[in-house]
């Protein structure tokens, strides 16, 4: 595959992925990738925690789920995330950018045939929490978490923080250096039919990360960046959108 096609058909995969076990050679492949990406000094500040056994996955799946049931009563984070849900294709190709909900939800029956209909709600997400409170979201908590206990491959993407560069700006330019790390490894994975999916929730709240952290013996000077799941995938993944070149280019100055 030829790099900007890897770029631009590169896609978040949320659905399930094959059984069969990622091979120790494309494993090798995605590694090698992600260690030549830039960083500063050349520190490569980067570790990656390979999870193949059931015992690191069920750990992680049920702290999705715990995460995720949280996330469902909290009236901040429903209302940051309604910010970016767009409810229809025909609104997500107009905005050209945020996430259809129906790629993240499972929409009852009534809602299904029309999610318009869901705007009113939308708008006033936060106060949505009260159905969390009430255990809306065991069955998104459930289904997600599936996803996790499932996967063929999981990875945790840590950050050294003893490999910092020197100068002021060092914090930044080490992260920098991960998401070259990352973007490198997801490309990869996208060249050889491999889907990539981030799993956020058990990493949302400095909690979730120190329990984490014991769970797999992370040091202290170890920080959790990202959780990748992979596996590969029967075909490629849907559309997706993004801004029109002219909105996010400055000339000479802003």
């Amino acid at each position: 595959m030829e790099l900007f096609d890897a770029i631009s058909q590169r896609r978040t995969h949320r659905g399930e992925f094959r059984t069969d076990t990622i091979s120790q050679e494309h494993l090798d492949q995605l590694i090698q990738a992600a260690q030549w990406a830039p960083s500063p000094f050349n520190t490569q500040p980067w570790e990656f925690l390979i999870i193949r056994e059931a015992p690191g996955k069920n750990a992680l799946a049920e702290l999705t789920a715990q995460s995720v049931v949280e996330q469902f009563k909290d009236s901040t984070f429903l209302d940051d995330n309604s910010r970016w849900m767009r409810l229809t294709e025909a609104e997500w190709e107009e905005r050209r950018d945020g996430v259809l909900l129906t790629d993240h939800v499972d929409l009852p029956p009534v809602f299904r045939k029309d999610p318009s209909k869901l705007k009113p709600l939308l708008k006033h997400a936060k106060h949505l929490s009260i159905l969390g409170h009430l255990g809306a979201g065991k069955l998104p908590a459930k289904e997600i978490s599936e996803l996790v206990r499932t996967a063929p491959l999981l990875i945790l993407i840590l950050m050294d923080n003893t490999r910092r560069p020197p100068g002021e700006g060092g914090d930044r330019w080490m992260w920098v250096g991960m998401g070259a790390a990352v973007q490198n490894l997801l490309l990869t994975a996208t060249s050889l039919g491999i889907g990539t999916q981030f799993v956020s929730a058990p990493l949302e709240s400095q909690g979730d990360r120190k329990r984490i952290q014991e769970i797999f013996s992370i040091p202290d000077s170890h920080e959790i960046v990202t959780l990748l799941r992979l596996g590969y995938l029967d075909s490629t993944t849907g559309k997706s959108v993004r801004l029109p070149a002219s909105t996010v280019i400055r000339h000479e100055k802003y």
